[in-house]
């Protein structure tokens, strides 16, 4: 399985985000102590940001919170919406992306999806990074 490609990010005001690019996935831009906290995705091969796709009856704010729970087993606090992420896979796709900070991180994570835990800084990337989250990563963080 392919990491998405990058078409766009749109810093738009998440009113207006059903209305445009509606998202249909969640990230969080999670900031921990060490850096912001990046899961290892077993079938892409690529450290990422936790997120994943928004449920029937969901908030998109409430699936990056879930999927940060889910993926990182980190509470963030105080979601703050950044805006939508347009990729390709398997045709155009929009994500809502939120940062959030973290108190905890657990030094080891484990699942049927994620193999591992670990926190990225300018200073000290994280290889190897999905195409998406390098860009995402580079401009929010």
């Amino acid at each position: 399985m392919q990491p998405s490609r990058f078409i766009a990010f749109h810093a738009i005001p998440e009113s207006q985000a059903s209305q445009t690019l509606a998202p249909t996935f969640a990230l969080a831009l999670a900031r921990g102590p060490d850096g912001v906290v990046l899961v290892f995705n077993r079938f892409r091969q690529v450290w990422e940001l936790p997120g994943g796709l928004i449920d029937p009856g969901e908030s998109a704010r409430d699936a990056a919170r879930r999927e940060l729970a889910e993926e990182a087993h980190c509470d963030g606090e105080a979601l703050e919406w950044l805006g939508v992420v347009e990729v390709e896979d398997k045709g155009r796709r929009c994500g809502a992306v939120f940062g959030c900070t973290v108190a905890a991180v657990p030094a080891h994570v484990a699942n049927d999806e994620m193999a591992g835990i670990t926190a990225w800084t300018r200073s000290s990337p994280v290889q190897p990074l999905g195409p998406t989250d390098r860009v995402l990563l580079e401009r929010l963080a």
